[in-house]
């Protein structure tokens, strides 16, 4: 028996994984894919990846403006995807191998609460059970989709498949203008595309502070990108000549719609319905102080955590005050007011 079974190898349960070596607990982490998660693999570091790309682009094709004369610079979407998946390859690896060095156990497969103390993880090659004296459920989220906007990659995507642009993607509706709807519309506004931003609050990353909000949005416009605040889309028309997007009386064809309205928390499918885990709209509900679930011995951390941001770094403060409490029976919670929020944009 382990002292800890985590499912899911991103911020949240890589953290907890990683932390629980200081207290010398024992570790088995289930993750179905690699590790490192959506932040990893495909969030926050791919996203930087292509916001550097564009920076670059976006310099040298105003390099004039500071007395450098070059000739017209050119992108090459298939090589930024290149780099973007060398620099997530080399992260990966690098956190496989302290994850070893730590002496956790990693097993690949997709994991499953299976009564009191127990996993059951799906290998594809058979089946596996763990128990462990304490179990953490960090399986993170995924893209929320919107009526009339079901995804199929190409010509209705979502984040996931956004980074994996290995074309220009043309002209793009971008709906939803939090923090990862502003990311890719800066970013694509800087390497030359057509970009329209839709928002049905009454301005830019919604919850940030008013002046902040209008700043940005006056730079995003200044840069090229047509945005609509306090309007809500119709359902896409697609036909040979692209994306239709509707919008009141108005319309806009674009060759793709990129939907960003925020993120679901994957909690589906986990055999929480077999135990005293309590939802709110699919988020868990835990004790803040300790990070434990209604069923006892079962904790919760990171982005399916109800009331909490959905955050890399809220997920790894998240895993430490778990383990933590796992470890010593003292309440570390974390300090949210503190819990940094960033969006990057240029500027």
């Amino acid at each position: 028996m382990y002292d800890v079974v985590i499912i899911g190898g991103g911020p949240g349960g890589y953290a907890a994984a990683l932390y629980a070596h200081n207290f010398g607990l024992s570790v088995a982490l289930v993750e179905k894919e690699r590790v490192g998660g959506t932040c990893l693999i495909r969030g926050c570091i791919p996203a930087k990846s292509w916001l550097q790309s564009a920076e670059v682009f976006h310099t040298v094709a105003h390099a004039a403006d500071f007395g450098v004369h070059a000739s017209e610079p050119s992108f090459n979407w298939e090589e930024g995807f290149a780099r973007k998946n060398r620099i997530v390859d080399q992260l990966v690896n690098g956190l496989s191998g302290l994850l070893k060095k730590r002496k956790v156990e990693v097993v690949n497969g997709y994991g499953r609460l299976a009564g009191p103390r127990k996993v059951v993880v799906d290998t594809g090659e058979g089946s596996v059970e763990l128990e462990g004296s304490h179990i953490i459920v960090a399986t993170g989220s995924v893209p929320r989709a919107i009526p009339g906007y079901e995804f199929d990659g190409e010509r209705i995507l979502n984040s996931d498949h956004a980074l994996d642009w290995q074309r220009d993607p043309g002209r793009v509706a971008v709906i939803g203008a939090g923090a990862i709807g502003c990311e890719f519309a800066s970013l694509l506004t800087d390497l030359g595309n057509e970009v329209h931003l839709f928002e049905m609050m009454d301005q830019v990353v919604p919850g940030a502070e008013p002046q902040a909000a209008r700043s940005l949005e006056r730079h995003l416009k200044d840069r090229g990108v047509t945005v609509r605040t306090g309007v809500s889309v119709g359902p896409a028309q697609i036909g040979d000549g692209g994306v239709t997007v509707p919008f009141g009386e108005e319309s806009v064809q674009v060759d793709a719609a990129l939907v960003a309205v925020g993120r679901a928390p994957r909690t589906g499918d986990l055999g929480l319905e077999g135990t005293n885990v309590e939802l709110d709209s699919g988020y868990v509900i835990v004790d803040l102080e300790t990070y434990e679930t209604a069923e006892p011995g079962v904790f919760a951390v990171g982005d399916l955590v109800a009331g909490t941001p959905q955050l890399a770094h809220a997920g790894f403060a998240e895993a430490i005050a778990a383990i933590t409490y796992i470890a010593t029976g003292d309440p570390a919670p974390v300090n949210y007011r503190a819990i940094p929020l960033v969006v990057y944009t240029h500027p």
